[in-house]
């Protein structure tokens, strides 16, 4: 068994957190109701501070448990931390051994932080973390220490940076599109461009397919052009084809332009040319695992535009 007193941060409540976490339970209908909501406000708080005193900058008022209605609603204790997702802060009191998290917080969230609450209300313990519940009752000896939160959150924010760089097609999977990029359907709205598309060959068996409008600035004008991105999942890895289209109102690409497959290190490992009255041009179709990366590379005399993905 665990020894929670090894790795448990102590924290103290200052005043103006018990006031505030008085102020939530009083708008509760019943003891019951209020005490969870003041129990649950505390852990929120705590957090919060152990959080900011590490650096790691939060929303406080962000979370379902700063609103009237959700917290009157649900059992729920939930922090936001900037940039990455929502923690889980649950309570718990003084001598107890089980934490309970209820299956209603069991979702979208980046983790749990179990709080104990001394029985003065003056003083906490965090405890400890985990990363997903796999019962409502979790036992305390269950806990991983603190410092794994951390790491946690320093990997996801490692990630983050990565995905602001690059264009994480495993999203779009889940119907996320990043800024710029967007669904066929919403890019192509036109009446006269949906007519055009649909006359272009079609990925028929992919999973998703992603847009994006590519202005090329040149030195005498500029070429606006239309990147599509198609994914198809497969048993071990994503199949992608990518693709240029003309713009609306316009039925052939320029001649001369270049659709270019980068590897991680900048070599060309695949490159086409449009020629006259090339109403699109694609690369060879291609698979990658998860967390592969590449770019791909379109230009035009002496415009160049490199979008950047991680599968």
């Amino acid at each position: 068994m665990t020894n929670i007193e090894n790795f448990a941060v102590p924290m103290l409540i200052p005043r103006t957190w018990r006031t505030l976490a008085k102020q939530f339970a009083l708008e509760q209908p019943n003891r019951q109701k209020a005490e969870q909501v003041y129990f649950n406000t505390l852990a929120v708080c705590v957090v919060h501070d152990y959080l900011q005193w590490m650096g790691i900058n939060t929303e406080l008022t962000a979370g379902d448990s700063w609103h009237q209605i959700p917290r009157l609603v649900s059992d729920v204790a939930d922090l936001q931390v900037t940039g990455l997702g929502r923690l889980e802060c649950r309570p718990m009191r003084e001598h107890e051994q089980i934490c309970v998290i209820p299956p209603e917080v069991w979702e979208e969230r980046l983790g749990y932080v179990v709080v104990q609450i001394q029985d003065s209300l003056k003083e906490a313990q965090i405890l400890g973390f985990i990363k997903s519940p796999h019962e409502q009752q979790l036992p305390v000896s269950h806990l991983q220490p603190i410092e794994t939160l951390l790491t946690t959150l320093a990997g996801l924010r490692v990630r983050s940076e990565i995905s602001t760089s690059f264009v994480n097609l495993s999203q779009w999977l889940q119907g996320l599109f990043t800024a710029n990029w967007q669904s066929v359907s919403a890019i192509f709205g036109s009446e006269n461009l949906a007519y055009n598309f649909r006359n272009f060959p079609r990925e028929g068996d992919a999973g998703v397919e992603g847009a994006k409008l590519i202005d090329l600035e040149m030195q005498f004008g500029s070429q606006t052009v239309v990147l599509l991105v198609a994914l198809t999942p497969e048993p071990d890895n994503i199949a992608v084809r990518v693709r240029l289209y003309p713009p609306d109102g316009e039925i052939y690409l320029p001649p001369n332009l270049r659709l270019m497959l980068l590897s991680p290190e900048g070599d060309v490992l695949g490159e086409v040319r449009s020629r006259r009255q090339d109403n699109y041009i694609q690369l060879p179709r291609f698979t990658g695992e998860v967390g592969e990366r590449f770019s791909i590379q379109v230009a035009l005399e002496t415009a160049t535009i490199v979008e950047n993905f991680v599968i």
